[in-house]
């Protein structure tokens, strides 16, 4: 039954999003796997096509002009609807005091981790109004104590991004439409390793363990609008 789902997935050549999309292969029907390292998701590419899923490399720098529209556009014309969309793309390059921060740093997260998601959920929208149920799946991050100092360059988007979220999903609570949020609390990815280089990885989660709790939530589950920790 599952075998019928159309995916999307950003951010699908490493991480949270590659295994995401492995996991995901076992249940749909084809994924459309975004991110610009075309060799990554080549790799993804074989390894979802190993679970007799289709799959479609789409490489794409979502903070380019237009990208995203032209691409929900192209999908609309041969698909017409999505069933499940996983925006997984994200960026960080420091953590450093608020008087530090490089305004050309602090504009490239703003433009992938916030301004593309919105993006993507604008652009997509016609495609999951048009599945009979589709899921939006959010990775992201929520403030907590361990994010009062230095963070500033990332934790304020994400913040707005779960706000965001949330809008949306209570404006469509009514459709068929639901859209979560899921904020690990440290995964092994090369993300974290930029902010938290030498750090014991026995005490981080992989990625692939994150990405079945997320699949079991969006297989499983019927809530919108939740922001969801994953320790």
């Amino acid at each position: 039954m599952m075998k019928k789902l159309n995916c999307l997935v950003t951010g699908a050549s490493s991480g949270i999003g590659k295994q995401i999309s492995i996991e995901l292969s076992k249940h749909a029907k084809h994924i459309y796997i975004c991110s610009q390292n075309i060799k990554n998701l080549e790799e993804v590419h074989d390894k979802i096509i190993q679970n007799e899923c289709g799959c479609t490399i789409v490489p794409i720098n979502l903070s380019d002009d237009n990208v995203i529209e032209n691409l929900a556009e192209r999908l609309f014309m041969k698909d017409k609807s999505l069933d499940v969309l996983i925006l997984s793309a994200g960026v960080i390059s420091q953590l450093t005091p608020v008087e530090s921060i490089e305004l050309s740093k602090l504009n490239e997260i703003l433009k992938i981790n916030y301004l593309s998601n919105f993006r993507m959920i604008k652009n997509f929208h016609p495609l999951l109004k048009n599945s009979k149920n589709s899921n939006i799946a959010v990775i992201s991050s929520i403030k907590d104590s361990s994010k009062e100092y230095y963070w500033g360059i990332y934790q304020p988007i994400m913040t707005a991004l779960n706000d965001l979220i949330v809008t949306y999903a209570n404006e469509n609570k009514n459709t068929n439409i639901k859209a979560n949020i899921f904020c690990p609390k440290a995964v092994n990815t090369k993300l974290r390793e930029i902010i938290m280089p030498g750090e014991d990885k026995k005490y981080v989660s992989t990625p692939t363990e994150v990405a079945k709790e997320i699949l079991e939530f969006i297989l499983t589950n019927n809530s919108t609008g939740q922001i969801i920790k994953i320790n």
